[in-house]
């Protein structure tokens, strides 16, 4: 029997739920050369999005070819130099001898090391071992332009977890750099996106950064109920069970819709029931879900301060007025500097958001999972 819900991988065609209009837009930013940067928190779908989206881009538009990157293995400039011009390659080219040929005649500056992977897509891995001292990075950053102006084609490169590239040691020289070289090319555009919000927002937000105003900023928003609860109860019923509406509601609710979890969820439920769900059950399968992720939450809790811990739980109880004193002396937030110094720590961990003057959990499991552990009531 096929698993109806997936999560931990990218969704694809079934398993990917709604998103049309961001979908739609996401292309028509692209196709006619507007750069993207999409932000929102983490597991809530932009890779399977970007990845869906320019899959149908690709299938509407021959000329248009698409290069992925995932930087958040990414520790040095030369990975990324490496990397980056290993995935143009490996996209605009579809056939080994075609990706030989482009290595020759647009890579021919340097003496990259090539390897060949024993797989279907004739994989290439391109060792170019560039010095960024001696040699000229501004090539490898040109090679999209230079390859789509010779091909007569458009690239789109779509760079997952950007952010990631802003730990590198000399980040503000790369910055500048990209910058300086991408916004030059009119055949190639970019979509970069990443989970940590207050990075990606530092980088492309500031007026003082040199990614200010690169794109068009798209801020995802979480897949509305009208599309989840089809979807679940018609998964359930295709595999001979039975989810009433209301109890697919309640599910979606509980993890405020966030599509790794409703996903996970409904696999921890739908792999638990016989023929019909019951309250029991939805209840029992919430309570394995923060069984699930209690390791990521607990490294995540042992990176803070017992203040900083305080402060999460007084917004997990609901509290608005940090600074009151009987606020201060239950939840153990110190004095009036560590407060405002906590707020900000925690918004730059994305543990929780601002809205206003409000604050609220970026991860709802991980709130659910807090108010386990410290027994505080709804």
């Amino acid at each position: 029997m096929d698993i109806p819900f997936i999560y931990g991988r990218l969704a694809e065609k079934e398993s990917f739920i709604d998103r049309v209009e961001d979908r739609k837009e996401l292309k028509n930013f692209l196709r006619h050369g507007i750069n993207v940067i999409l932000v929102s928190p983490r597991r809530w779908g932009k890779s399977s999005l970007v990845r869906t989206s320019m899959e149908e881009l690709m299938q509407e538009e021959s000329k248009t070819k698409v290069c992925f990157m995932d930087a958040s293995k990414i520790h040095t400039e030369e990975e990324f130099y490496n990397k980056f011009a290993s995935i143009v390659i490996q996209g605009v080219s579809s056939t080994l001898e075609q990706k030989l040929s482009d290595l020759v005649k647009f890579i021919n500056r340097f003496t990259p090391s090539i390897t060949i992977a024993s797989d279907p897509m004739n994989s290439v891995e391109v060792n170019l071992k560039v010095n960024p001292v001696k040699e000229s990075p501004e090539n490898i950053l040109q090679l999209p332009e230079r390859i789509a102006e010779a091909k007569g084609i458009k690239i789109i490169v779509c760079i997952d977890e950007f952010q990631q590239l802003a730990n590198l040691p000399k980040w503000k020289n790369l910055e500048a750099m990209l910058r300086a070289e991408w916004q030059l090319q009119h055949h190639t555009t970019y979509c970069l996106y990443g989970s940590k919000m207050h990075m990606m927002k530092d980088i492309f937000n500031k007026a003082n950064s040199p990614f200010f105003k690169f794109g068009q900023l798209m801020n995802l928003k979480r897949i509305a109920k009208e599309y989840w609860i089809p979807y679940i109860m018609s998964n359930f019923k295709k595999t001979g069970k039975t989810i009433s509406e209301s109890q697919a509601e309640c599910l979606c609710e509980r993890v405020k819709y966030n599509s790794w979890y409703v996903q996970q969820y409904c696999f921890f439920l739908w792999s638990h029931t016989d023929k019909e769900v019951t309250q029991e059950l939805l209840d029992n399968q919430l309570q394995l879900v923060l069984d699930t992720n209690e390791d990521l939450f607990l490294t995540e809790m042992d990176e803070l301060t017992p203040t900083q811990i305080g402060m999460l739980k007084a917004i997990a109880s609901g509290e608005k007025h940090f600074n009151a004193k009987d606020v201060v002396e239950t939840y153990g937030l110190g004095q009036p500097q560590s407060i405002t110094r906590n707020k900000k720590v925690l918004v730059e961990k994305d543990l929780v958001e601002k809205h206003l003057q409000d604050f609220s959990f970026v991860d709802p499991v991980f709130e659910l999972w807090l108010k386990r552990e410290y027994n505080i009531l709804p």
